[in-house]
């Protein structure tokens, strides 16, 4: 039998060790209702910064070619810094994590409208979608587990197996679950493709979905604390976010050894991404967005991209200040 490397048994104990024992970095209250526009504080224009690792953020997030704001926050040493944390940003398909927690929710009330994490749904490629995912390519009338389309949701990030879970679910109840959880910026506003509308003009502004690095952040830490869900539900949370097949951004500096689980968006002008990292240090989490960016390539050149690996590494290295790791020549090949 192999050893699981010791790094690993670390991550994992860090990240057990947490479940319920971790405070939110900031609370939020049932009765916030106003949706306020922040404007991002540092941008291409400003030329003062803040001391130590703070500033080392605000200069990355300056020199973007576009608008970028993100949120830190470590629940071992309960540091958090945030550089235009409250700006609104498109979620791209990170809005598919509130899709997640709210199939959970809905999992494990006495009369869900799911019989079991085994149940099915027939796939109908009259409403397919393009975009990234495999039940595109499945033949019609293929009967689809919702462990499955779960699973190529958030790993794989399948837009199909999103819109038929939706179609499933509703839209409503995700907005439901982000509104009882105290979310006041983070909404879902539309299917992918727009078969089903929950705000026409939300939609038109902002695509899929609507929310802030501070707010996707705090989603992030209460699937890691276990106040998403339950203990069983929030722990198959985090086994399909470590299966992510998207993983070349903030876990792209990140060591291999080290457990991470992710979940990234991306559309021309938008990139993001959200990580729980849980290595020897200690677990933190970083969520990290962009907006009207100037580069809309799709390579992994896109200046975007390169910025959000460039936090990744300044993130990774404070937060880990023994460690030696860097990564390693020809890693931009994968």
């Amino acid at each position: 039998m192999k050893r699981m490397p010791l790094a690993a048994i670390a991550a994992a104990s860090a990240l057990a060790t947490l479940l319920f024992a971790a405070e939110p970095s900031k609370g939020y209250s049932q009765d916030q209702t106003t949706e306020t526009i922040i404007q991002p504080e540092i941008t291409s224009a400003t030329k003062t910064f803040s001391p130590g690792f703070k500033g080392e953020l605000e200069k990355v997030v300056a020199a973007h070619h576009g608008v970028m704001g993100l949120s830190y926050h470590n629940l071992k040493t309960n540091e958090q810094v945030e550089v235009n944390g409250d700006v609104q940003f498109p979620t791209a398909s990170t809005i598919k994590l509130a899709v997640m927690c709210t199939v959970f929710d809905e999992f494990v009330k006495p009369n869900s409208i799911f019989k079991s994490y085994y149940d099915t749904r027939k796939y109908d490629e009259a409403t397919s979608t393009g975009g990234s995912g495999f039940v595109h390519n499945y033949k019609d009338g293929t009967k689809i587990e919702l462990k499955e389309l779960l699973h190529f949701m958030i790993t794989v990030s399948d837009n199909v197996a999103t819109n038929m879970i939706c179609e499933w679910l509703g839209l409503g109840p995700v907005n439901d679950w982000l509104s009882h959880h105290g979310f006041v910026q983070t909404r879902m506003f539309s299917t992918i493709g727009g078969s089903r509308v929950w705000n026409q003009q939300g939609r038109e502004e902002w695509g899929l979905g609507r929310t802030t690095p501070h707010e996707m952040a705090h989603l992030m830490e209460m699937i890691a604390t276990g106040k998403a869900g339950t203990t069983s539900t929030t722990g198959e949370m985090l086994r399909l976010l470590q299966h992510q097949y998207f993983d070349d951004l903030i876990g792209g500096e990140v060591p291999p050894m080290v457990w991470i689980g992710s979940k990234s968006g991306a559309v021309n002008h938008s990139r993001s991404d959200n990580a729980i990292v849980a290595s020897c240090d200690g677990t933190y989490i970083l969520s990290v967005y962009t907006k009207d960016n100037a580069d809309t390539s799709w390579t992994n050149k896109n200046e975007a991209e390169l910025r959000i690996r460039e936090i990744a590494k300044i993130v990774w290295k404070h937060a880990n200040p023994e460690s030696t790791w860097t990564r390693p020549e020809g890693a931009d090949k994968f």
